[in-house]
């Protein structure tokens, strides 16, 4: 055999020879990409079906495979009803405890402010002067609700309409009654995981929502400045603060405005 056609013929055979390795190489890709890693003394590749494959059905995600590094799959498996129906009673019963200590500081505090007027001592609710603790209240009776960073007002947000303003701080932040009322709710409510609704002396109607927890109770009376709850992050919420709404003759205004109107600013 000449040199010529020796060369042609080995030339050939490379070409044969990449051509079968390019093959093997993708078919090995294919394998990562739609099956399962196997076992180290796995002799075949085994490609899964999605349609009977249970593990599939009940995953969630399934993080993307990287073939420069170690084949890993990660699967989060969906939440079961019975993991959601336990997560939803430890909700309730975290609530339940709430409303009882609730109810056992207001007795508590009754009794004191009761034995503090029988001595003579001058009492928020008997009126004229004074505060509740916790900040200034205007010449008008309101105070800040709660200090912290004013993250969201009143109006159009996110495709909804924000009914309140937000004002964000730590879990545990003092919430305060932003003026003289009577509790008219505290407990669990949608959406705002636990919340106090305070009727008001000139008939308006303050909110309190996403609370870590409450000391008053319905048909308590409060001042003006009294801590009534603590800043929390229940419910719908993407991070601890206080949602703060105003209602007035059965409307939802904006509190930042409202506040301002009885000479406490917001911003």
């Amino acid at each position: 055999m000449t040199a010529v056609k020796f060369a042609q013929v080995r030339r050939n055979e490379v070409f044969i020879a990449i051509a079968a390795a390019g093959f093997v190489f993708a078919g090995a890709d294919a394998s990562h990409s739609s099956s399962l890693p196997g076992t180290a003394d796995s002799q075949e590749i085994v490609v899964p079906s999605f349609q009977t494959k249970p593990v599939y059905s009940q995953a969630a995600h399934i993080e993307p495979l990287d073939l420069d590094h170690g084949v890993d799959i990660v699967l989060t498996p969906k939440p079961d009803s019975f993991s959601l129906d336990s997560i939803s009673k430890g909700e309730h019963r975290r609530e339940e405890q709430v409303v009882a200590a609730a109810r056992r500081a207001t007795l508590a505090r009754a009794q004191r402010e009761a034995a503090a007027a029988i001595a003579g001592e001058w009492q928020p609710w008997l009126g004229g002067g004074g505060s509740g603790g916790g900040g200034k209240v205007s010449s008008s009776g309101w105070i800040r609700p709660a200090e912290g960073v004013f993250t969201s007002g009143f109006g159009p947000r996110w495709g909804t309409f924000h009914a309140g303003i937000d004002i964000a701080n730590a879990i545990g932040t003092p919430i305060l009654a932003a003026a003289n009322g009577t509790v008219i709710d505290a407990g669990p409510a949608t959406g705002f995981g636990l919340w106090v609704r305070i009727l008001h002396d000139d008939g308006s109607i303050s909110v309190y929502g996403h609370l870590y927890d409450f000391f008053v109770s319905k048909g308590e009376r409060v001042p003006a400045g009294m801590q009534i709850a603590r800043m929390g992050n229940r419910g719908d919420s993407t991070g601890p603060h206080l949602h703060f709404e105003i209602i007035y003759q059965g409307v939802k205004v904006d509190p930042q405005k409202w506040m301002a109107l009885h000479g406490v600013i917001i911003n």
